[in-house]
């Protein structure tokens, strides 16, 4: 009988703990990941945090970066070159840990993600935001090859990444609708088992109604959500399990008035919309979660009137030229009706 199957990228090590970053070499060892020589690439409000990652490795380096740039991907590959490590380890909050993705993916080197914030799927995902002189891009990067979240650190983060983390996770329900739509319509790859993991991790988050920020039993299904939605898009080979209209539509709020409010916030707020679009039946409850959970909303919440959100769904689609949505099927009259229903 023949055997089917398919060659997917993975993390090695998976592990969500306490007390875990002065442990980072020791747990590697035990899944014989023997590194000893790590560029430990951090940032200067987490540097704390990158010296006990130190703790047991023969030769280790710390690089600081400001920022998720492509000059300081750029410094990162230079001390790669300069001091040969074995692999990166990225300690930090999302930009942190899609530099080290970046270099690494350039300079053919394993990467460890060692999250302190729970802000986006970032965490363990195949693809790295960077900001390049035209602005910013997701490129497609390798898998990180372990991902180690110390349950301490993201709770010392503030409280308003985890509900950025909470938004992207909610945003997967738009983004496999979209998906599956493409699928339909246009015969796009559709991988039902990566679209399941992304689906259940929301669903899961979203059946708990009211979440305590505070506690730790919360953090580990954030973790647990975040990093599962990153390694469906390694088993999808593609964003498409987690990235649809409303990550078009945040792309656009952000290339067209610089919006402050944070990723996940946004593509959260703007799942509520894309979902009455698509007839999800869980929209209401998408939208109830929100407000109980106190996460921005509508746009209004950002300064934004619908005069704004036109100009933003018009600008959507280029963002992301080829990628087809709920967007592409709908008219001006649908968006306004979903938008009066959304936001009021």
């Amino acid at each position: 009988m023949p055997i089917f199957g398919s060659n997917v990228s993975l993390p090695i090590l998976v592990r969500i703990e306490d007390n875990l970053l002065d442990r980072v070499h020791e747990l590697l060892c035990e899944s014989n990941l023997l590194f000893t020589r790590p560029l430990i690439v951090t940032m200067s409000e987490t540097l704390s945090m990158a010296e006990k990652v130190k703790a047991g490795f023969a030769q280790p380096y710390i690089h600081e970066i400001e920022d998720n740039s492509y000059p300081q991907v750029e410094a990162v590959e230079a001390a790669i070159d300069e001091l040969r490590p074995d692999v990166l380890i990225g300690v930090g909050g999302g930009r942190v840990v899609d530099v080290a993705k970046f270099a690494g993916s350039r300079r053919i080197l394993p990467v460890v993600s060692v999250p302190t914030s729970l802000s986006n799927d970032g965490i363990s995902s195949p693809v790295a935001v960077i900001l390049f002189r035209k602005g910013t891009r997701s490129v497609g990067v390798n898998m990180p090859t372990a991902v180690l979240v110390e349950l301490e650190s993201v709770s010392s983060a503030p409280q308003r990444n985890l509900k950025a983390g909470l938004g992207d996770l909610l945003s997967n329900i738009s983004a496999t609708n979209d998906w599956l739509l493409a699928y339909r319509r246009i015969h796009e790859h559709y991988d039902t088992v990566a679209a399941l993991l992304a689906r259940k991790s929301a669903f899961e988050m979203l059946d708990a109604k009211r979440v305590n920020f505070e506690e730790i039993s919360f953090l580990r299904i954030l973790a647990e959500g975040l990093m599962l939605s990153g390694i469906a898009m390694g088993i999808a080979g593609t964003s498409r399990p987690c990235s649809g209209a409303e990550h078009l539509l945040s792309h656009a709020c952000d290339e067209l008035y610089e919006c402050e409010s944070l990723h996940g916030e946004q593509v959260a707020m703007f799942a509520i919309l894309t979902s009455i679009l698509q007839k999800e039946p869980s929209q209401s409850a998408q939208a109830e979660f929100l407000q109980t959970n106190e996460l921005i909303a509508t746009p209004k919440d950002v300064g934004l009137g619908f005069e704004d959100f036109k100009k933003i769904v018009a600008h959507a689609p280029s963002t992301r030229p080829g990628r087809y949505t709920v967007l592409d099927e709908v008219s001006e009259a649908d968006i306004e009706k979903a938008f009066r229903k959304a936001y009021g």
